[in-house]
């Protein structure tokens, strides 16, 4: 891929519909995964869980790094038991109308490739495959500062990788360059990452700035996810927390 500035811009939206627009038969759609494609279902294991714990982390004095080190064994436990649900219900159906058109889907999530096996569960929980119309349907793992891993058209790229440093070489490693990419994730710093990468080469760019998760029902809860977690081997909802919590069960 030689250098040669491509066309870019990023639209920020709480629809992820608004996307669509955006993309025709020469795009690859990149998605995010948490509070994304989908968020969890309890306090317990929620995408916002593992971002306050790692601020607690940093307040007492880790860095970031080392927060996530710290914390991680816990997320892993979570997220082999912990179920997902959608920010907005049509966003698989409109995931699988772009692969019935042939459009090339695939997962770019920071989650580390100790929890491959349990994403691509909660993926395939919410009826979805993002094999199907992957750019490959190899399992491999990609050169990097840190840990990565390519597994059922899903990349996790580790949360010490930046998106893009992981994306272009797996490009090459499969030996494909799209002509287009429309990328959407929650985290404005992705999109922009992932738009510097590729404004380097002959690659359009539609960064999609993703904020349903502002607007959801809130289902973190710090007090919740604490006490769920006294109940690990039988992951409880909110609901069931909140009324055992106001009984005094201990």
């Amino acid at each position: 891929m030689l250098p040669f500035l491509g066309e870019a811009k990023i639209i920020e939206t709480a629809h992820a519909a608004d996307a669509l627009a955006y993309i025709d038969k020469d795009t690859w759609f990149l998605v995010d995964l948490d509070n994304t494609m989908f968020e969890g279902k309890q306090a317990l294991g929620h995408a916002n869980w593992f971002y306050d714990e790692l601020d607690r982390r940093m307040k007492s004095g880790m860095n970031r790094d080392e927060a996530i080190r710290d914390f991680y064994p816990q997320w892993v436990k979570t997220q082999k038991m912990c179920p997902v649900k959608l920010l907005e219900e049509d966003f698989v159906s409109n995931l699988i109308s772009l692969q019935n058109q042939g459009i090339t889907v695939m997962g770019l999530t920071h989650r580390q490739p100790l929890i491959a096996d349990s994403t691509v569960r909660q993926v395939n929980s919410l009826g979805f495959d993002f094999l199907k119309t992957a750019p490959s349907q190899d399992s491999f793992t990609v050169a990097a500062a840190n840990p990565t891993l390519y597994l059922q058209g899903i990349l996790f790229v580790s949360d010490f990788n930046k998106k893009g440093d992981v994306f272009m070489p797996f490009l090459s490693m499969i030996g494909k360059t799209p002509k287009k990419v429309v990328f959407i994730d929650d985290k404005k710093k992705n999109v922009e990452e992932l738009e510097q990468m590729l404004s380097k080469y002959s690659i359009d760019y539609v960064g999609v700035y993703y904020t349903a998760i502002d607007y959801a029902s809130p289902v973190y809860v710090r007090e919740l996810a604490e006490y769920q977690y006294r109940f690990l081997d039988k992951i409880m909802s909110n609901e069931a927390a909140s009324l055992l919590m106001q009984h005094g069960l201990e």
